[in-house]
């Protein structure tokens, strides 16, 4: 038994393992054995907030409650780390690699279109954005646009997608990562810095579940998965990159984060070595 602070009744190893299972069943989240403390700090607001007398009574809740509060759930228990430009390297292998091979076997008239899976709060796609445009007028050479990108950005959060499409940070969040060349696609409004039309007009954004089928996304000549296949099984590592797969077009790239794996795929992809990044090409 784990006891906390008095906001709470105790979490029973019984409730913990129903709250885990159910997690699971959500989202494809794997909570590990002893992590009842970020059950009970992840979901502190939400117990508070439906008045629950246990813990047991808010699995209850997740399994036959309301699809907000489920929502609001999964949310709650997904982690959100995200920054402008995150580890720099995977972005210089953008620049330098991903973007010149695609643009090489790019369709005439045809869109490139980036899928960034887990999102966040937007940074990822709004950097890759910023980095197209930074390149349009340099690397790319004439007669490219960044009007000939297309980039997607999901997350299965609700509340995390619609603050993505603000495009709107602190200046903490702006300044966390974003090299000094890419501060001219800010706009400052009050104390807030909004990301400047021309990089928004690139990126969309979509509340998706990494559960479900991909074939309503579409398909994708570059597809970034970075630092959330950490969070799943092996089962579901494996089934999610047999999918993405699928979803990339011929000779294109996935770019997972510095500790992940293909979970056994191996066979599906040629794996490039490039500093500090594993990209993996579709043949």
């Amino acid at each position: 038994m784990t006891t906390i602070n008095s906001e709470y009744k105790a979490l029973y190893k019984k409730d913990f393992d129903l709250l885990r299972k159910q997690i699971y069943r959500m989202c494809g989240l794997t909570i590990s054995d002893n992590k009842e403390y970020l059950i009970q700090h992840r979901f502190k607001d939400l117990y508070n907030s439906r008045n629950c007398r246990s813990w047991h009574d808010f699995y209850q809740l997740l399994v036959s409650g309301d699809d907000q509060f489920k929502e609001d759930a999964v949310s709650a228990i997904s982690t959100h780390e995200t920054s402008f430009f995150r580890d720099s390297h995977p972005f210089t292998t953008v620049k330098n690699q991903i973007l010149p091979a695609i643009l090489k076997k790019r369709k005439f008239g045809g869109k490139i279109k980036i899928w960034c899976a887990a999102s966040s709060t937007g940074q990822e796609p709004y950097s890759l954005s910023m980095l197209i445009h930074e390149c349009s007028r340099t690397v790319m050479g004439s007669g490219i646009s960044p009007d000939n990108f297309s980039i997607l950005g999901t997350d299965i959060s609700g509340a995390v997608i619609e603050q993505a499409q603000k495009g709107i940070y602190t200046n903490l969040e702006k300044t966390r990562g974003l090299p000094s060349e890419y501060e001219k696609y800010f706009q400052k409004q009050g104390n807030k810095w909004h990301i400047c039309p021309s990089v928004k007009s690139l990126v969309s954004f979509k509340k998706f579940n990494l559960l479900n089928s991909f074939s309503p996304l579409g398909k994708f000549d570059f597809i970034m998965c970075r630092n959330v296949l950490i969070y799943f099984d092996e089962t579901t590592k494996a089934n999610i990159i047999k999918r993405i797969h699928s979803t990339l077009e011929d000779n294109s790239f996935l770019m997972l984060g510095s500790t992940e794996t293909l979970g056994g795929n191996t066979d599906l992809f040629e794996t490039k070595h490039t500093k500090g990044v594993l990209l993996y090409h579709k043949k």
